[in-house]
């Protein structure tokens, strides 16, 4: 398992300082009217939530982050785009000590929060409430040094 993580970790370092071009990107669907909020707890950073598919599933060519630079502490509304093809999407971050986190797996609804909570130095979460508030559940997020 850690063989598995250490060359997907590799693999994500050359594609990302390789860079992308425009063509390259992720082109998705935002609907201006759906948005969640994201609370940032753990680092200053840029976030992509995405929809679930097997095509963003293979790619680390995310495009334009979903909200760029969010500061540790912060609350921003994000943008929601239509879901993968099993209503799921993914998160992904690169904080500005070059440090990636992702969670797949995750079901949304425009008006929900996403909380991004470190719970010690080696584990951090992501909450995710309903628009009242209510936890509905809570994500593992991987996470390495680039």
């Amino acid at each position: 398992m850690k063989k598995i993580v250490f060359i997907t970790v590799c693999l994500l370092l050359v594609l990302l300082l390789g860079g992308c071009k425009a063509k390259e990107q992720n082109n998705m669907i935002i609907k201006s009217d759906k948005a969640v909020n994201f609370i940032n707890e753990v680092k200053d950073a840029d976030i992509w939530i995405l929809p679930e598919t097997e095509e963003n599933l293979k790619t680390t060519l995310w495009g334009t982050a979903t909200v760029s630079k969010t500061k540790a502490g912060e609350s921003v509304k994000a943008p929601l785009c239509e879901p993968g093809d099993d209503g799921y999407y993914m998160f992904r971050m690169i904080d500005v000590d070059k440090f990636y986190y992702s969670a797949n797996g995750i079901t949304l609804k425009a008006g929900y929060t996403l909380k991004l909570k470190e719970i010690d130095i080696n584990r951090v979460n992501l909450e995710v409430s309903d628009e009242n508030g209510e936890l509905i559940n809570t994500y593992e997020v991987f996470s390495a040094r680039l």
